[in-house]
């Protein structure tokens, strides 16, 4: 993986994020040929990136490929900051846990529930759970879009 290159599910269009993730992964076939292979990442936002990260891997000959996601699946838009794409965009919110294996073609996929994520930070107060579960702090008119918020004032 390059290190200097950025998060991709945030670039605005999705040529831009194939670009990123052809420059961002590198599979080396020495390494990876025949191998069973366990991917651990800290999310799945639309599943384009793992998507092409699994083809990637098994076109360099890995034989299985797991997948392992520290954080529930993101099934709600942030409106706080991370630019994430519409409920219909995010893969977890219209798709089942076997659709999304299918649908990245690997062996399997497990993510950490909410209450183990929690469990992880005991000391924390008031994290924003709402990409995982909903419970937005400030109701949120799911109808607005991001261009809404970022309409400059008059």
């Amino acid at each position: 993986r390059n290190h200097y290159v950025g998060r991709t599910f945030i670039l605005p269009t999705p040529r831009l994020r194939d670009l990123r993730v052809k420059i961002k992964y590198n599979a080396v076939k020495d390494v990876l040929n025949g191998k069973r292979v366990v991917v651990v990442d800290d999310s799945i936002v639309r599943g384009t990136t793992m998507k092409k990260l699994v083809k990637m891997l098994k076109k360099a000959g890995a034989s299985e490929v797991h997948l392992r996601i520290s954080s529930p699946p993101i099934e709600h838009p942030c409106y706080y900051g991370i630019d994430t794409p519409t409920r219909g965009e995010l893969l977890a919110a219209t798709h089942t846990i076997e659709e999304i294996r299918r649908y990245l073609e690997v062996e399997d996929v497990e993510y950490l529930s909410r209450e183990s994520l929690l469990r992880a930070a005991p000391q924390g107060l008031g994290y924003c759970t709402a990409c995982f579960d909903g419970a937005y702090s400030i109701p949120v008119d799911e109808e607005h879009t991001k261009e809404i918020l970022e309409r400059n004032p008059a």
